[in-house]
Protein backbone atom coordinates (compact mmCIF):
# COMPACT_ATOMS: atom_id res chain seq x y z
CA UNK A 1 0.00 0.00 0.00
CA UNK A 2 1.07 3.56 -0.76
CA UNK A 3 0.39 6.42 1.66
CA UNK A 4 0.04 9.83 -0.02
CA UNK A 5 -0.09 12.77 2.38
CA UNK A 6 -1.58 15.91 0.84
CA UNK A 7 -3.54 13.76 -1.60
CA UNK A 8 -5.98 16.58 -2.43
CA UNK A 9 -3.21 18.50 -4.21
CA UNK A 10 -2.89 18.47 -7.98
CA UNK A 11 0.09 16.13 -7.76
CA UNK A 12 -1.59 14.01 -5.10
CA UNK A 13 -4.60 13.41 -7.33
CA UNK A 14 -2.35 12.56 -10.27
CA UNK A 15 -0.34 10.03 -8.25
CA UNK A 16 -3.43 8.47 -6.65
CA UNK A 17 -4.96 7.93 -10.06
CA UNK A 18 -1.75 6.35 -11.40
CA UNK A 19 -1.49 3.88 -8.53
CA UNK A 20 -5.19 3.00 -8.55
CA UNK A 21 -5.03 2.31 -12.30
CA UNK A 22 -2.22 -0.14 -11.56
CA UNK A 23 -4.35 -1.80 -8.85
CA UNK A 24 -1.96 -0.60 -6.15
CA UNK A 25 -3.95 0.29 -3.00
CA UNK A 26 -3.68 3.91 -1.90
CA UNK A 27 -4.30 5.45 1.50
CA UNK A 28 -4.80 9.19 1.07
CA UNK A 29 -4.33 11.61 3.95
CA UNK A 30 -5.35 15.24 3.87
CA UNK A 31 -6.86 17.96 6.05
CA UNK A 32 -10.38 17.49 4.67
CA UNK A 33 -12.24 15.08 2.44
CA UNK A 34 -13.63 17.18 -0.38
CA UNK A 35 -15.99 16.61 -3.29
CA UNK A 36 -13.02 16.43 -5.64
CA UNK A 37 -10.75 14.40 -3.36
CA UNK A 38 -9.13 11.55 -5.31
CA UNK A 39 -10.73 8.12 -5.45
CA UNK A 40 -8.49 6.07 -3.15
CA UNK A 41 -8.71 2.77 -1.31
CA UNK A 42 -8.90 4.56 2.02
CA UNK A 43 -9.12 8.25 2.91
CA UNK A 44 -7.79 9.52 6.24
CA UNK A 45 -8.98 12.96 7.29
CA UNK A 46 -6.57 14.93 9.47
CA UNK A 47 -3.01 16.18 9.50
CA UNK A 48 0.48 14.90 10.23
CA UNK A 49 0.63 16.57 13.66
CA UNK A 50 -1.89 14.04 14.97
CA UNK A 51 0.43 11.31 16.28
CA UNK A 52 -2.20 8.60 16.68
CA UNK A 53 -3.63 9.29 13.24
CA UNK A 54 -0.19 9.16 11.56
CA UNK A 55 0.73 5.93 13.33
CA UNK A 56 -2.47 4.36 12.03
CA UNK A 57 -1.98 5.77 8.54
CA UNK A 58 1.49 4.19 8.27
CA UNK A 59 0.33 0.70 9.26
CA UNK A 60 0.84 -1.80 6.44
CA UNK A 61 2.36 0.82 4.14
CA UNK A 62 5.29 0.03 1.83
CA UNK A 63 5.75 3.52 0.38
CA UNK A 64 5.15 7.01 1.78
CA UNK A 65 4.88 9.95 -0.61
CA UNK A 66 4.85 13.07 1.53
CA UNK A 67 3.18 16.02 -0.21
CA UNK A 68 1.28 17.63 2.67
CA UNK A 69 2.42 21.16 3.40
CA UNK A 70 1.16 24.71 3.86
CA UNK A 71 2.57 27.24 1.43
CA UNK A 72 0.88 30.39 2.71
CA UNK A 73 0.46 31.45 6.32
CA UNK A 74 -2.49 33.79 5.68
CA UNK A 75 -5.15 31.16 6.43
CA UNK A 76 -3.60 28.93 9.11
CA UNK A 77 -1.03 31.30 10.61
CA UNK A 78 2.74 31.09 10.46
CA UNK A 79 3.13 28.99 13.60
CA UNK A 80 0.85 26.19 12.41
CA UNK A 81 2.37 26.39 8.93
CA UNK A 82 5.86 25.78 10.30
CA UNK A 83 4.66 22.93 12.50
CA UNK A 84 3.09 21.14 9.55
CA UNK A 85 6.00 21.76 7.19
CA UNK A 86 8.86 20.90 9.56
CA UNK A 87 7.72 19.15 12.75
CA UNK A 88 5.07 17.17 10.90
CA UNK A 89 7.66 15.96 8.39
CA UNK A 90 10.00 14.94 11.21
CA UNK A 91 7.28 12.94 12.94
CA UNK A 92 6.20 11.25 9.71
CA UNK A 93 9.82 10.24 9.05
CA UNK A 94 10.06 8.80 12.56
CA UNK A 95 6.90 6.72 12.20
CA UNK A 96 7.84 5.57 8.67
CA UNK A 97 11.20 4.39 9.98
CA UNK A 98 9.60 2.53 12.90
CA UNK A 99 7.17 0.85 10.49
CA UNK A 100 10.02 -0.18 8.19
CA UNK A 101 8.58 1.64 5.20
CA UNK A 102 10.52 0.57 2.11
CA UNK A 103 10.46 3.92 0.26
CA UNK A 104 9.93 7.51 1.40
CA UNK A 105 9.52 10.33 -1.14
CA UNK A 106 9.56 13.94 0.03
CA UNK A 107 8.27 16.75 -2.15
CA UNK A 108 10.38 19.82 -1.50
CA UNK A 109 10.29 22.92 -3.71
CA UNK A 110 12.42 24.97 -6.05
CA UNK A 111 11.76 27.80 -3.60
CA UNK A 112 14.67 26.55 -1.48
CA UNK A 113 16.88 28.37 -4.01
CA UNK A 114 15.24 31.76 -3.47
CA UNK A 115 16.45 34.08 -6.20
CA UNK A 116 19.64 32.50 -7.58
CA UNK A 117 22.35 34.79 -8.94
CA UNK A 118 22.87 32.63 -12.02
CA UNK A 119 20.66 30.18 -13.90
CA UNK A 120 20.20 27.34 -14.51
CA UNK A 121 20.70 26.34 -10.89
CA UNK A 122 21.77 22.80 -10.00
CA UNK A 123 21.05 20.61 -6.99
CA UNK A 124 24.48 21.27 -5.50
CA UNK A 125 24.38 25.05 -5.93
CA UNK A 126 23.85 27.36 -2.98
CA UNK A 127 20.37 27.42 -1.46
CA UNK A 128 19.13 30.70 -0.02
CA UNK A 129 15.34 30.70 0.39
CA UNK A 130 13.74 34.13 0.53
CA UNK A 131 10.32 33.01 1.79
CA UNK A 132 9.03 31.26 4.91
CA UNK A 133 7.83 28.37 2.77
CA UNK A 134 11.26 27.97 1.17
CA UNK A 135 12.94 28.00 4.58
CA UNK A 136 10.53 25.37 5.89
CA UNK A 137 11.17 23.14 2.90
CA UNK A 138 14.92 23.44 3.31
CA UNK A 139 14.71 22.45 6.98
CA UNK A 140 12.49 19.50 6.09
CA UNK A 141 14.92 18.47 3.36
CA UNK A 142 17.76 18.37 5.88
CA UNK A 143 15.67 16.20 8.20
CA UNK A 144 14.94 13.81 5.34
CA UNK A 145 18.56 13.52 4.27
CA UNK A 146 19.57 12.97 7.88
CA UNK A 147 17.23 9.98 8.10
CA UNK A 148 18.65 8.66 4.83
CA UNK A 149 22.23 8.99 6.06
CA UNK A 150 21.92 8.02 9.73
CA UNK A 151 18.95 5.65 9.65
CA UNK A 152 19.56 4.11 6.24
CA UNK A 153 16.11 5.03 4.94
CA UNK A 154 15.50 4.59 1.23
CA UNK A 155 14.50 8.21 0.73
CA UNK A 156 14.39 10.59 -2.24
CA UNK A 157 13.82 14.36 -2.29
CA UNK A 158 12.36 16.20 -5.28
CA UNK A 159 12.52 19.94 -5.90
CA UNK A 160 9.91 20.73 -8.54
CA UNK A 161 9.39 24.22 -9.79
CA UNK A 162 5.77 25.45 -9.93
CA UNK A 163 3.50 22.49 -10.75
CA UNK A 164 1.03 23.61 -13.40
CA UNK A 165 -1.73 21.91 -15.35
CA UNK A 166 -5.47 21.23 -15.61
CA UNK A 167 -7.11 21.22 -12.22
CA UNK A 168 -4.85 23.95 -10.87
CA UNK A 169 -6.75 26.49 -8.82
CA UNK A 170 -4.00 28.30 -6.96
CA UNK A 171 -3.72 32.08 -6.98
CA UNK A 172 -0.19 31.79 -5.59
CA UNK A 173 1.24 31.17 -9.03
CA UNK A 174 -0.92 33.62 -10.96
CA UNK A 175 -1.32 31.14 -13.77
CA UNK A 176 -5.10 31.10 -13.51
CA UNK A 177 -5.11 34.86 -13.02
CA UNK A 178 -3.02 35.38 -16.14
CA UNK A 179 -5.21 33.13 -18.20
CA UNK A 180 -8.46 34.49 -16.81
CA UNK A 181 -7.36 38.02 -17.69
CA UNK A 182 -7.03 36.88 -21.28
CA UNK A 183 -10.58 35.65 -21.57
CA UNK A 184 -14.15 36.75 -21.35
CA UNK A 185 -14.81 40.24 -19.95
CA UNK A 186 -11.34 41.63 -19.35
CA UNK A 187 -9.95 40.45 -22.70
CA UNK A 188 -6.29 41.15 -21.85
CA UNK A 189 -3.08 39.34 -21.08
CA UNK A 190 -0.58 41.16 -18.91
CA UNK A 191 3.21 40.99 -19.02
CA UNK A 192 5.28 42.58 -16.29
CA UNK A 193 8.40 44.39 -17.43
CA UNK A 194 9.69 43.99 -20.97
CA UNK A 195 8.74 40.32 -21.19
CA UNK A 196 12.33 39.05 -21.39
CA UNK A 197 12.20 37.03 -18.16
CA UNK A 198 11.84 33.24 -18.21
CA UNK A 199 10.30 31.10 -15.49
CA UNK A 200 10.30 27.32 -15.63
CA UNK A 201 7.19 25.31 -14.77
CA UNK A 202 6.53 21.56 -14.56
CA UNK A 203 3.50 19.40 -15.31
CA UNK A 204 2.02 17.13 -12.60
CA UNK A 205 2.29 14.14 -14.94
CA UNK A 206 6.00 14.77 -15.31
CA UNK A 207 6.54 15.04 -11.55
CA UNK A 208 4.55 11.83 -11.05
CA UNK A 209 6.75 10.11 -13.65
CA UNK A 210 9.89 11.12 -11.75
CA UNK A 211 8.51 9.86 -8.44
CA UNK A 212 7.51 6.51 -9.95
CA UNK A 213 10.93 6.14 -11.57
CA UNK A 214 12.64 6.81 -8.23
CA UNK A 215 10.65 3.96 -6.68
CA UNK A 216 12.23 1.60 -9.20
CA UNK A 217 15.75 3.08 -9.09
CA UNK A 218 17.97 1.99 -6.23
CA UNK A 219 20.52 4.74 -6.97
CA UNK A 220 17.89 7.38 -6.05
CA UNK A 221 18.43 6.55 -2.37
CA UNK A 222 19.49 9.68 -0.46
CA UNK A 223 19.40 11.86 -3.58
CA UNK A 224 17.90 15.27 -4.35
CA UNK A 225 16.50 15.96 -7.83
CA UNK A 226 15.42 19.17 -9.55
CA UNK A 227 12.31 18.88 -11.75
CA UNK A 228 11.33 21.41 -14.39
CA UNK A 229 10.23 21.63 -18.00
CA UNK A 230 12.48 21.83 -21.04
CA UNK A 231 12.28 24.63 -23.61
CA UNK A 232 11.37 27.68 -21.53
CA UNK A 233 10.67 30.74 -23.72
CA UNK A 234 10.62 34.34 -22.55
CA UNK A 235 7.32 35.54 -21.12
CA UNK A 236 6.71 37.66 -24.24
CA UNK A 237 7.28 34.67 -26.54
CA UNK A 238 5.26 32.43 -24.30
CA UNK A 239 2.25 34.72 -24.18
CA UNK A 240 2.24 35.11 -27.96
CA UNK A 241 2.38 31.35 -28.57
CA UNK A 242 -0.28 30.66 -25.94
CA UNK A 243 -2.50 33.34 -27.44
CA UNK A 244 -2.28 31.72 -30.87
CA UNK A 245 -2.62 28.07 -29.77
CA UNK A 246 -5.48 28.74 -27.36
CA UNK A 247 -7.22 31.13 -29.78
CA UNK A 248 -7.34 33.95 -27.27
CA UNK A 249 -8.90 37.07 -28.71
CA UNK A 250 -7.13 39.48 -26.41
CA UNK A 251 -4.68 42.33 -26.24
CA UNK A 252 -1.24 41.91 -24.69
CA UNK A 253 -0.53 44.68 -22.20
CA UNK A 254 2.79 45.48 -20.56
CA UNK A 255 2.94 46.85 -17.02
CA UNK A 256 6.23 48.21 -15.77
CA UNK A 257 8.34 46.41 -13.19
CA UNK A 258 8.10 49.45 -10.92
CA UNK A 259 4.31 49.53 -11.10
CA UNK A 260 4.17 45.80 -10.33
CA UNK A 261 6.36 46.25 -7.24
CA UNK A 262 4.31 49.26 -6.05
CA UNK A 263 1.08 47.32 -6.53
CA UNK A 264 2.55 44.43 -4.53
CA UNK A 265 3.44 46.82 -1.71
CA UNK A 266 -0.02 48.42 -1.70
CA UNK A 267 -1.82 45.05 -1.63
CA UNK A 268 0.35 43.55 1.14
CA UNK A 269 -1.59 44.99 4.12
CA UNK A 270 -4.83 43.73 2.59
CA UNK A 271 -3.57 40.14 2.79
CA UNK A 272 -4.54 39.56 -0.83
CA UNK A 273 -3.13 36.41 -2.42
CA UNK A 274 -1.89 38.11 -5.57
CA UNK A 275 1.47 39.79 -6.14
CA UNK A 276 3.24 38.66 -3.01
CA UNK A 277 7.01 38.34 -2.87
CA UNK A 278 6.90 34.93 -4.55
CA UNK A 279 4.85 36.36 -7.41
CA UNK A 280 7.38 39.09 -8.07
CA UNK A 281 10.01 36.41 -8.52
CA UNK A 282 7.70 34.60 -10.91
CA UNK A 283 6.91 37.55 -13.14
CA UNK A 284 10.04 39.68 -12.94
CA UNK A 285 12.98 37.28 -12.58
CA UNK A 286 14.64 34.50 -14.52
CA UNK A 287 14.32 31.14 -12.83
CA UNK A 288 15.59 27.97 -14.47
CA UNK A 289 16.85 24.74 -12.92
CA UNK A 290 19.31 22.22 -14.29
CA UNK A 291 17.43 18.90 -14.31
CA UNK A 292 20.15 16.73 -15.85
CA UNK A 293 20.59 14.65 -12.70
CA UNK A 294 17.02 13.33 -12.85
CA UNK A 295 17.37 12.71 -16.58
CA UNK A 296 20.64 10.85 -16.23
CA UNK A 297 20.04 8.84 -13.06
CA UNK A 298 16.30 8.18 -13.31
CA UNK A 299 15.89 8.16 -17.07
CA UNK A 300 13.34 10.95 -16.66
CA UNK A 301 12.33 13.41 -19.36
CA UNK A 302 9.59 16.04 -19.05
CA UNK A 303 6.94 15.58 -21.73
CA UNK A 304 5.23 18.98 -21.39
CA UNK A 305 6.72 22.43 -21.88
CA UNK A 306 5.46 25.75 -20.48
CA UNK A 307 3.29 26.57 -23.47
CA UNK A 308 1.57 23.17 -23.45
CA UNK A 309 0.86 23.54 -19.73
CA UNK A 310 -0.71 26.96 -20.20
CA UNK A 311 -2.84 25.82 -23.14
CA UNK A 312 -4.09 22.77 -21.21
CA UNK A 313 -4.86 24.94 -18.20
CA UNK A 314 -6.81 27.43 -20.32
CA UNK A 315 -8.86 24.61 -21.84
CA UNK A 316 -9.66 23.25 -18.38
CA UNK A 317 -10.42 26.76 -17.10
CA UNK A 318 -12.84 27.41 -19.93
CA UNK A 319 -14.64 24.08 -19.47
CA UNK A 320 -14.76 23.96 -15.68
CA UNK A 321 -14.58 27.53 -14.39
CA UNK A 322 -16.30 29.80 -16.92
Amino acid sequence: MVLITGCNSLLGKTLAQRFMQQNIPVRGLDFWKLKDSPAVTEFVEGNILDHELVQGACKGVDTVIHLMDIENSSHYGRRFMKKINVKGTDFLLHIARDNEVKKFVFLSSAKVFGKPKTVPVGEDDAVKPNSAYGRDKLKAEKLCLSYAEKEGMNLTVFRPTTITGPGLDDSMILVILYMALGMEDSNRLYIAGDGSSRFQLVHPDDVADAILLSMRTESSRGKVYNLGSDSVPTQAEEVQRVKELASLNCQVKHITSLFTKILSFVLRPLNISYLRKEHLLFILSNFLMDCDRAKGELGWKPAKDNVQMFVETIKWYREKKL
